[in-house]
């Protein structure tokens, strides 16, 4: 057993030839770091470490590595920075095998913290596979908020035009402020294709995601003036009736 120093990640294993090609891999990412960026991102991101790559970057360096590399770096979780976490999942989304890009979503899962690297999922292998509705189903049950930020999104990106999956959505819904945001996202894109679906589920919503669901249809320049009038409307009337239930002055 020996210590593997590369400068910015620390192994406490042994050198494997698998290892061997992660680090090399590892290395090669962290001098892609733009310091100015850095500041900039993480500021949108400031719970995670960042390095600071930005993405035309991270995905030219991803395209460099080799089949050997890859396989190494998907085995290597937790990862340290949110590029890497970047990094893994352009790696699943380049996977063909619906299978084998299913199993490797559900092992990075419990690693996924963070906007920044949910919201580039989009796995080659879910776009045509009668399997994703099921998958998307199962990861609205996760217990990692951003778990269920990856379901809507796989949900949002193969399957919004009809609302089927409202339900679903709707029972994962809890106080967290990402599913909060993802729902008010999805719903939003929804009332492009299904208004009534919509409206009829607003006053389930708590009052966080139903005002952010009213600004993003407010700022949608695909829903015409009447649809987003009724959506305005029925939010109101959801913090109407949060306001007398909890006896609080109405704020919007």
């Amino acid at each position: 057993m020996i210590v593997q120093e590369t400068g910015w990640l620390r192994y406490t294993e042994p050198m494997n030839k698998s290892t061997m090609c992660h680090n090399a891999a590892a290395g090669s990412l962290k001098s892609l770091a733009d310091s100015a960026y850095q500041r900039f991102f993480s500021r949108l991101t400031p719970d995670t470490q960042v390095l600071g790559i930005r993405m035309p970057a991270l995905r030219q360096w991803v395209k460099s590595l080799s089949d050997q590399q890859r396989s190494a770096f998907l085995n290597d979780l937790p990862h340290v920075y949110t590029e890497e976490n970047q990094a893994h999942i352009l790696l699943i989304n380049e996977i063909t095998g619906f299978e084998q890009a299913a199993a490797s979503l559900r092992q990075f899962i419990p690693y996924a913290d963070s906007w920044a690297v949910t919201d580039i999922l989009n796995v080659r292998a879910f776009r045509q596979d009668s399997q994703t509705e099921s998958l998307a189903l199962e990861l609205l049950k996760q217990d990692n908020p951003w778990g269920v930020r990856l379901g809507m999104l796989i949900l949002k990106r193969h399957f919004l035009r009809t609302d089927p999956h409202l339900p679903a959505v709707l029972a994962a819904c809890r106080d967290h402020e990402t599913v909060s945001m993802m729902t008010a996202w999805y719903l939003a894109e929804l009332t492009i294709h299904d208004p009534e679906a919509v409206l009829a589920c607003v006053p389930q919503l708590e009052w966080a995601t139903a005002k952010r669901l009213g600004q993003k249809v407010r700022d949608s320049r695909r829903i015409s003036p009447d649809i987003k009038n009724r959506v305005s409307a029925a939010t109101a009337a959801t913090r109407h009736r949060m306001a007398q239930s909890e006896g609080t002055p109405e704020t919007l």
